[in-house]
């Protein structure tokens, strides 16, 4: 507001310098008032283009610091690398784990310790377990987001670490326990697990998870705004299911994959994934 005020005071000042500097010229010969009034309107018309100016230094301090974080982020020294070396993509995975062992950064209590297990090709596994006894955090083990500071893990009796970052993403397939949405439409949202996909396989895979009602209005064109706040709980977990349906992936992790959902749209989806992923390894 006190940005729009200054514009205007400062356009206001310049309609009566002009005035004023036309005014020796009024009462001779000539008739200037015309070009008066030509001047006039320039400089209300110039002042009027330039006001939503002001606006963007509003928000020039949250730009700037928005700037500084991701500058931090940037320079950071990441805390797991990937060879460059090429890795052939298989169709079918095996997951083994030795002896894993894992803490957080600046924590003193271990979130895994001695975990072992070995998950055949297409073999389906759930892992049960009270909220916070590391079940999150063995499948970011598994996507590397860390490593272990202890054991191995392999798929396909190769260790995961050995992965170029392609072929560890185009192995694995994940629903996370927080699903995230860009502030984009459904279309491009979708399009994150699977480039090449027709707009009639995406209808159908929303269909598939419950979703159709969002195929109303705009369609896939509906905008879902950052983190998909116009969507619900349950809604957000089936769009990350439908996400992991896209991307065929031979190992699918699934973290509470029916969480917010009701008994019967879990029935569904869980019907869905047995059986969408028939052939595939799934660990949850």
């Amino acid at each position: 507001a006190l940005s729009q005020a200054i514009m205007l005071l400062i356009g206001a000042l310049a309609v009566i310098l002009m005035l004023w500097m036309a005014s020796g010229g009024v009462g001779g010969n000539a008739q200037p008032g015309a070009l008066i009034a030509l001047f006039v309107f320039c400089a209300l018309a110039a002042f009027e283009a330039l006001a939503p100016v002001t606006g963007a230094f509003q928000h020039l301090g949250q730009v700037i610091a928005s700037a500084v974080r991701i500058s931090d982020l940037t320079d950071q020294k990441p805390e797991v690398t990937f060879p460059d070396t090429q890795t052939r993509v298989v169709d079918r995975v095996s997951l083994t784990l030795r002896d894993v062992q894992f803490t957080y950064p600046e924590q003193s209590q271990q979130a895994l310790k001695g975990i072992s297990l070995q998950v055949n090709a297409g073999e389906h596994i759930a892992i049960l377990g009270r909220t916070g006894c590391g079940k999150s955090t063995l499948l970011q083990l598994l996507t590397r987001a860390w490593d272990p500071q202890q054991g191995e893990i392999l798929l396909n009796d190769s260790p995961i670490a050995s992965l170029n970052e392609a072929a560890l993403r185009q192995t694995i397939s994940v629903v996370p326990q927080r699903v995230h949405l860009f502030s984009a439409t459904l279309r491009d949202n979708l399009l994150l697990a699977s480039l090449g996909s027709s707009d009639e396989a995406l209808s159908e895979i929303l269909r598939r998870v419950g979703l159709e009602k969002l195929l109303e209005d705009a369609g896939l064109n509906s905008w879902l705004g950052e983190g998909g706040r116009q969507l619900s709980g349950g809604e957000l977990r089936r769009l990350a299911i439908a996400r992991a349906l896209l991307h065929d992936a031979p190992l699918v992790l699934l973290d509470e994959p029916t969480e917010g959902l009701d008994a019967t749209t879990e029935s569904q989806i869980l019907e869905l994934l047995a059986e969408m992923m028939r052939e595939k390894t799934v660990l949850m």
